[in-house]
């Protein structure tokens, strides 16, 4: 991307008490094609900065009250996303290394020529739009190594549907078991949508720590609890100007879905523990395996945040019910799994029959597991039915027979047996996870670990 590419994304904070220079700053800086706010002292450079989201900040040094060294330091302790570069018409080595020991990008002694100064201001852009790109990737949840596979009817009608709305700009709820690929279907819309090279970030609400939930989303500033020793940048503001995706939406803490509310209303929030109201430019694609009107009616989901999210709905199949797919799919998925790819490997005809006549509670997500599985227990690159966990139908010739005595059949592994009892305590408690984990005496963190490596729902 070139530097007059970024300057049309890049937004600066300006804060110079001199008005002549700041007014020429800004006059230079916008007609180069930067997005310029200004501030008089440092006591408005901080207000500007804590109600809106900057890449760059500009920052003088030598100012009447707060001075740019305790602006610097504060403006750290609050956030480490933008880059902060200082300048003064009074440089000292002292006065240039206290500000870098504080997180200054760059230290500049006055006069600074325009054409010096732009090229400072793209390079800490650059560094900022890498910076927030690696953070979305480190925040990722639940990835997905598959793409949308299918042909099924019932798939290119969701794939018809996605397209359409996601070339505009409103909030998408979707729904489905999980295991269905939902986030596959957040990221198609976000691909869709005029913000596909903005970021996109996911958080799964069930995953949330009620204590920890209004932190992750909404950041926090220092001291907001025990242990802020610094302030935080949540996920709407890392999501500003792209999508969020919010999978397991339905286990979002009550007290918490009335400040999403406020956010989807307002498209404002504050910090924990802020004073001040930060803008974002977000769009929402939220994801649900329960039906939220029965969630609604039992008292656990507000009825007037649904209304809200359920404008544009999307119902993402279970597997069951695209059984053309499950072939692709599975060539697909020894294409990812095996390193030579899936050009040598075959699915035996009883194999395929097996695949197909099973119903996959797992979903999608179950399929790859199952593959994967078979595909590093094949001697040879070939499916067949005996390397897979469950039996072909009866009118299929019988699996080849094993050292286990005439009649009997072969024992199941242990992962088979272990998986079959967490469904059927899961099947037991309506699918309520914290009920299923004390029943098995683990904790809640690890029924989720053995729920993604069994394709069961999540």
């Amino acid at each position: 991307m070139s530097a007059v590419g970024t300057r049309k994304e890049a937004k600066l904070l300006v804060v110079e008490d001199e008005r002549n220079l700041r007014d020429l700053l800004e006059a230079e800086l916008r007609r180069s094609g930067y997005k310029v706010e200004t501030a008089a002292d440092g006591e408005e450079g901080l207000d500007k900065y804590r109600q809106e989201i900057f890449n760059v900040v500009l920052l003088d040094v030598k100012m009447p009250g707060m001075d740019g060294v305790e602006v610097l330091r504060q403006m750290r302790t609050e956030s480490t996303v933008p880059e902060i570069i200082v300048f003064t018409g009074h440089g000292t080595i002292e006065t240039a290394v206290e500000c870098i020991k504080h997180g200054a990008y760059d230290y500049l002694t006055k006069p600074v020529k325009l054409d010096e100064l732009e090229m400072v201001i793209d390079k800490a852009y650059e560094k900022n739009r890498l910076r927030i790109e690696n953070i979305n990737l480190k925040l990722e949840i639940n990835k997905f190594e598959e793409r949308i596979v299918g042909k099924s009817p019932v798939m290119l009608k969701l794939l018809e549907t996605v397209r359409r709305w996601g070339i505009t700009d409103e909030h998408v709820l979707i729904c489905g078991e999980s295991g269905t690929g939902k986030e596959l279907v957040a990221r198609a819309v976000h691909d869709a949508s005029r913000r596909t090279a903005k970021p996109f970030v996911t958080v799964n609400c069930g995953r949330l720590n009620a204590n920890t939930a209004e932190s992750e989303l909404f950041g926090h500033v220092q001291g907001a609890f025990t242990g802020a020793n610094k302030g935080r940048a949540g996920l709407f503001e890392l999501a500003d100007t792209g999508t969020l995706f919010m999978d397991e939406i339905s286990e979002m803490p009550l007290d918490v879905q009335v400040k999403l509310l406020r956010v989807l209303e307002t498209s404002t929030f504050r910090r924990l523990g802020g004073n001040h109201d930060i803008s974002v430019d977000v769009r929402f694609v939220f994801a649900s395996n329960k039906k939220l009107e029965e969630c609604v009616n039992r008292g656990e989901f507000r009825e007037d945040l649904f209304h809200r999210i359920n404008l544009l709905p999307i119902n993402v199949p279970p597997l069951r019910e695209r059984p053309d797919d499950i072939i692709p799919l599975s060539y697909y998925f020894l294409k990812t799994a095996t390193e030579g790819g899936a050009g040598g490997w075959e699915i035996s005809e009883e194999a395929m029959t097996a695949l197909t006549a099973y119903s996959w509670p797992g979903n999608v997500r179950e399929l790859r597991n199952v593959i994967r599985r078979a595909s590093i227990l094949a001697t040879e690159p070939i499916i067949s039915s005996d390397l897979l966990p469950f039996s072909p139908p009866k009118n299929l010739p019988a699996p080849r027979a094993t050292d286990s005595s005439a009649g009997e059949a072969p024992p199941l592994p242990l992962w088979v047996v272990e998986r079959d009892h967490i469904q059927r305590v899961l099947d037991q408690v309506e699918g309520n996870k914290s009920r299923a984990a004390k029943l098995l005496e683990i904790d809640r963190k690890t029924l989720y670990t053995k729920l993604e490596r069994y394709g069961l729902p999540t």
